[in-house]
């Protein structure tokens, strides 16, 4: 009877140490299975002109009337890769939206594509640009997915993004004076 009781105690005593042994080897759940991670770097904002058209107001002249500016640029917003596993557009543009903290369009649209049309109220002479603009966000990703298991990352994607998320539109005159990373500052580039 003894040597039963210790036979039972040193087989209990190996299949305790197994599973011991088998938890310590179990990988840590570092994730929700299926989560998708997108890390940001070199994200850039600033205005993008994509209409622009200059006019002369004559001495003792005005200019009150809508115009056509012509399009000089077009912002898709859109995804681009450039190594490893391809990730939607809609999901990229959104991580970049979070990314910002700005409200930005989705993939796949683009501002107008033809010429755009803008009402001006220029009372004093000089030389001006009537412009329309978009307010762009930029960057690039790397993109990772958690694994069925929740022990790690796989799947991994590179690549860049650009969407925006306003637009403006006026004229400014083109010697007058504009703030740095405004979208007058922006369209004075378009002064004839």
């Amino acid at each position: 009877m003894r040597m039963r009781l210790v036979a039972m105690m040193t087989v209990s005593g190996v299949a305790a140490s197994l599973l011991t042994a088998s938890a310590a080897q179990a990988a840590p759940i570092v994730c929700e299975p299926g989560y998708k991670h997108g890390a940001w770097t070199s994200v850039k904002r600033g205005w993008k002109i994509t209409h622009a058209k200059g006019y002369v107001v004559p001495t003792g002249g005005t200019l009150s009337r809508t115009v056509s500016v012509t399009k000089r640029a077009v912002v898709t917003s859109s995804r681009e890769i450039t190594a490893g596993v391809s990730y939607s557009a809609a999901w990229v543009v959104s991580s970049l939206d979070v990314n910002v903290s700005g409200t930005l369009a989705k993939a796949g649209e683009k501002t107008k594509e033809k010429t755009e049309s803008v009402t001006l109220n220029l009372n004093k002479s000089g030389t001006y640009v009537a412009f329309s603009g978009a307010y762009t966000a930029q960057g690039y990703y790397k993109a990772k997915t958690c694994n069925s298991k929740g022990t790690g990352f796989t799947k991994v994607g590179y690549g860049k993004a650009r969407s925006w998320s306003k637009t403006a539109e006026g004229a400014i005159k083109c010697s007058q004076s504009t703030k740095a990373g405004s979208v007058q500052r922006a369209a004075k580039a378009w002064c004839p």
